[in-house]
C-alpha cells in the first residue's frame, strides 16, 4: 500500500460508519456500530500513518467484518 497520512487513515474510517471521539488531549478514538473500537495517539493529519497501526486496523476491519484488505486498501488510495 503507498504512503497514506493520518487525514487519508480518519476519512476511511468515517466512511465506514466510525464515530470519532477525542476523550482526552492525546487520544483519538474510533467507535464502530457493530462494536469495532480503534484508537490511535493524535497525529497531525499530514504525517504518515505508521505501519502497526495500518495493521491493527487492517486486521480489526476484517475481525468485525467491516472491510477485507482489498477493499481497505482500495479505499485508502481513493482517500488520496
Amino acid at each position: 500500500m503507498p504512503e497514506v497520512t493520518y487525514h487519508q487513515l480518519d476519512t476511511v474510517l468515517q466512511s465506514l460508519g466510525f464515530a470519532v471521539r477525542e476523550p482526552d488531549p492525546e487520544t483519538r478514538v474510533y467507535k464502530h456500530p457493530g462494536g469495532a473500537l480503534l484508537a490511535f495517539p493524535i497525529i497531525p493529519d499530514h504525517v504518515p500513518v505508521r505501519e502497526h497501526h495500518l495493521v491493527a486496523t487492517r486486521m480489526t476491519l476484517e475481525a468485525f467484518g467491516i472491510a477485507d484488505p482489498p477493499e481497505f486498501a482500495s479505499r485508502m488510495q481513493k482517500a488520496g
